[in-house]
C-alpha cells in the first residue's frame, strides 16, 4: 500500500528537481490551475511578494513515500499569519498574488483522495500552530471541490463561507458561428457587425491568435503598451505601471511561451495590433490572464470584436480545451459574451476546536450585521416602495422546512 507524505518547505529551500516535479504534477491534476504553477508562482514570489510575505511562504507537496512515477501528488502553497481582522488567529492562506484569479490544491487525478486527505492530516494535526486554512476565490463546484468536503468532513475540518461568486468561462469546443446565433440576441449581434464594418472602413482589419514559439518579442511589447493604455495606466494597475510587475509578466510568460503553454489573440488595423489578450494553459484548461486595447478605438469596442473573433475561431484553435476561465470579475464585459459560468468561493477551514469555535462565532455574527442591515434597508424604503408580501409563497416555504 502506497503512503503518502507532506514535505513543507520555503521559497528558499526550493530545488530544480521539486520545481520540475511540481511542473510534472500540474499536468495530471484533477484540477486545472494556471495560477498554482511554478511557472506562476516562483516568478510571482521573486518579483511581488514583499520581504516579509515571502519569508512566511510555505510551499507543501504531497510525496509518494515508496518513490513511485514522479513521487508528487499534491502541492499548495500557503502564507502563515498571526492573525487579521477578519480572522483573529493564527491561520494558513492559499497564496494569491495581485495578478492571481483562483486559489486551491494541485490534486493527482490518479489518487487525489489520498493526497486531500495527507493535506489535512497536515493541517489538522495536534500541535500545528495554525486553526485554519483560508482560500480565496477557489472553485466550490465540481468534482474536486466535492473530493475536498468529503475529506474535510472526515478530518472533522469545517468550511466557513464569507463570500460567493459567479466567473464566466468559456467551452471552446462549442464556439463558432453558431455559439454566437445562440447567445446573442439578434440586435446584438447586428451590433457587433456594424462596429466592425465602421473600423474596416478605417483601414485593413485582421484577426490572429499566436501560440508558444508564435510569439515573438514584438507581440508581447505591444501586449504590454495596449493593456497600459487607458484607465489601467492612469490608476497605475497596468503591468508596465511598476517594473516588478513588468518583470514578473515577462519571466512568467516567457516560461509559459517556452512549453507552448502561451497564447496570445491579436486584432489588428493596418499593422499595428490595437486589441490583444494574453492567455495561459495549465493541464487541460485556459486562464484568460489580461486584455488590452487602444483607447483610440473604444467607440468601436475593439477588445469586443477581439473576443468574438476569438468564439469564432476557439474550436478549431483550443477545442482540445476542456474551459477557459476568464478571470474576470462578476458583470465584466465578458459576461455578455461567455454565457457559461464557474462558482467561487472564500472562506477558511477550521481545522482545530479553538478555530471551530471562534468562527462559529463570527459566523453568528454576520449573520447578525446582514440582518440589521436588511432592516435598515427596508425601512429606509418608503411604504409604497417596499416589495409586496407573497404571503402565499411564505406559506410554501414554511411548509417545506
Amino acid at each position: 500500500m502506497t503512503r503518502y507524505n507532506i514535505r513543507a518547505v520555503r521559497f528558499q529551500e526550493l530545488d530544480d528537481e521539486t520545481i520540475s516535479r511540481w511542473g510534472f504534477l500540474e499536468e495530471r491534476v484533477l484540477e486545472s490551475n494556471a495560477y498554482l504553477s511554478p511557472r506562476f508562482v516562483v516568478p510571482a514570489v521573486r518579483h511581488l511578494s514583499r520581504p516579509e510575505e515571502a519569508s512566511e511562504l510555505l510551499f507543501v507537496f504531497v510525496e509518494r513515500a515508496n518513490g513511485s512515477g514522479d513521487g508528487v501528488s499534491g502541492a499548495g502553497v500557503f502564507v502563515r499569519s498571526g492573525g487579521t481582522r477578519s480572522l483573529p488567529f493564527p491561520h494558513l492562506r492559499a497564496f494569491l498574488s495581485p495578478h492571481s484569479y483562483l486559489s486551491g490544491l494541485l490534486l493527482d487525478r490518479n489518487d487525489a483522495r489520498e493526497a486531500a486527505r495527507a493535506f489535512f492530516r497536515f493541517f489538522c494535526e495536534s500541535g500545528r500552530p495554525w486553526r485554519g486554512v483560508a482560500f480565496e476565490q477557489r472553485a466550490s463546484e465540481g468534482p474536486q471541490a466535492n473530493l475536498i468536503a468529503e475529506v474535510a468532513e472526515e478530518f472533522g475540518a469545517t468550511w466557513h463561507e464569507m463570500a460567493s461568486t459567479h466567473r464566466a468561462i468559456f467551452i471552446p469546443g462549442e464556439g463558432g458561428d453558431e455559439y454566437l446565433q445562440e447567445r446573442f440576441t439578434r440586435h446584438r449581434a447586428k451590433m457587433i457587425r456594424q462596429l466592425r464594418r465602421r473600423l474596416e472602413e478605417q483601414g485593413k482589419v485582421q484577426w490572429k491568435a499566436l501560440f508558444g514559439s508564435e510569439i515573438g518579442a514584438d507581440s508581447l511589447n505591444r501586449f504590454l503598451e495596449l493593456e497600459h493604455m487607458g484607465w489601467k495606466g492612469e490608476r497605475g494597475t497596468s503591468l508596465l505601471s511598476k517594473p516588478p510587475h513588468e518583470r514578473f509578466f515577462r519571466e512568467m510568460a516567457e516560461a509559459f511561451r517556452a512549453d507552448g503553454r502561451l497564447f496570445l489573440t491579436e486584432l489588428s488595423l493596418d499593422g499595428p495590433a490595437i486589441a490583444s489578450t494574453a492567455n495561459l494553459v495549465s493541464g487541460g484548461a485556459g486562464f484568460a490572464f489580461k486584455v488590452g486595447w487602444h483607447p483610440d478605438y473604444s467607440k468601436l469596442s475593439p477588445g469586443v470584436l477581439n473576443e468574438v473573433e476569438f468564439i469564432r475561431r476557439a474550436p478549431a484553435l483550443c477545442g482540445a480545451l476542456s474551459y477557459i476561465d476568464s478571470g474576470a470579475e462578476a458583470g465584466s464585459f465578458i459576461d455578455k459574451l461567455w454565457n457559461d459560468r464557474r462558482v467561487l468561493s472564500s472562506g477558511i477551514y477550521a481545522t482545530s476546536t479553538f478555530g471551530r469555535r471562534i468562527l462559529k462565532g463570527t459566523d453568528y455574527l454576520r449573520k447578525i450585521r446582514r440582518y440589521c442591515a436588511s432592516l435598515v434597508s427596508r425601512d429606509t424604503l418608503q411604504p409604497s416602495e417596499r416589495p409586496p408580501v407573497d404571503r402565499g409563497a411564505a406559506q410554501k416555504k414554511d411548509g417545506n422546512r
